[in-house]
């Protein structure tokens, strides 16, 4: 059993002035992390070692000391987490090494140096001519200093993932067995991303096809709003027509009043003329805006809307090539 203090480590630091005394914690955390440590110490004896571990660790929170680290050591090698055990034992040796607890830094290095055989380890190796390359293991980045360097692991599973600009994303998840063991990851060289063909426009655009079904609404729209205007010119020189013709007998008009009627029936014609038309382009420049937004529609490689009108008719021409 590791105590969170002793004598001997209190009297040395007496002796030496204690050089850590700037930052040290208050009376108040110091209770705190003794209070959690005795909590911890509790449930190590019942074998609970993941409220154990967590306790542990909030005491060194609180107040770091090397008996803190060591049994939070303890508690990692007893849940199999050698990595982590075999991390706490280096801290322990170290803080007690700065705080001239000889006694306790030569425990801590044992206990770290028996664990050196058992550990479970991984080793990233990827390709350096990648520019931007960022690999990570379970989150964390790894620097190109350390591809190739069989890295300390608790067992279980660990993924690693790497990236790149313009690259596709590589990710591989590998269960790592208790060890001794090191298994081998090999990040390929990423391959170049390409935009699929048919695939939908980057976020913030459309397609070429739903552009086209827009301006074609648009045109469709503009076209009925002049249709509209020749219609309302039409009524209106219909009824100024009237004016100058016998209201008993509509035929019998003045030279003005016939030019009027035959006015308004020309404005009359252009309005029907541009309603079709303009209703029929409208329409398909919905069609083509709701296809355009289809992720999965192959996009037009040209489309055209052509009005046609002939003697009595009229009608619209429109198309697609892919």
């Amino acid at each position: 059993m590791f105590t969170k203090s002793s004598g001997f480590a209190f009297f040395t630091a007496i002796l030496l002035g204690a050089g850590y005394a700037s930052g040290q914690p208050s009376a108040a955390d110091k209770a705190a992390a003794d209070k959690l440590f005795e909590e911890g110490r509790a449930l190590l004896e019942q074998s609970r070692l993941p409220e154990a571990c967590q306790k542990f660790a909030e005491s060194d929170r609180y107040d770091p000391s090397v008996g803190t680290r060591l049994n939070l050591g303890d508690c990692h090698e007893r849940q199999g987490k050698t990595a982590s055990a075999y991390g706490h034992f280096g801290d322990a040796a170290r803080l007690a090494r700065e705080r001239g607890d000889r006694s306790r830094e030569v425990v801590a290095e044992e206990r770290r140096r028996a664990l050196e055989e058992k550990l479970s380890r991984v080793r990233v190796t990827a390709p350096a001519a990648v520019p931007g390359l960022e690999v990570e293991l379970d989150g964390k980045v790894l620097g190109a200093a350390v591809f190739g360097t069989a890295l300390p692991v608790d067992p279980g599973k660990h993924e690693v993932e790497a990236r790149a600009p313009g690259r596709r994303v590589f990710r591989e998840e590998k269960v790592v067995p208790a060890g001794p063991a090191t298994v081998e990851v090999v990040v390929p060289e990423l391959v170049v991303a390409q935009v699929e063909e048919g695939a939908a426009a980057p976020k913030g655009g459309w397609t070429t096809l739903r552009t086209v079904g827009f301006a074609t609404g648009i045109a469709g729209v503009v076209g009925i709003g002049v249709g509209v205007g020749f219609g309302v010119n039409a009524l209106q020189k219909n009824a100024a027509s009237k004016e100058a013709c016998d209201a008993g007998d509509p035929t019998r008009c003045t030279e003005e009043g016939i030019s009027l009627r035959d006015a308004a029936g020309v404005s009359a014609d252009v309005s029907s003329v541009m309603l079709g038309i303009s209703g029929v382009v409208l329409a398909t420049g919905v069609v083509l805006f709701v296809v355009g937004g289809n992720e999965k529609a192959k996009p037009a490689e040209r489309a055209w809307v052509v009005p046609v009108v002939g003697r009595g008719s009229f009608g619209v021409s429109a198309g697609m090539e892919f």
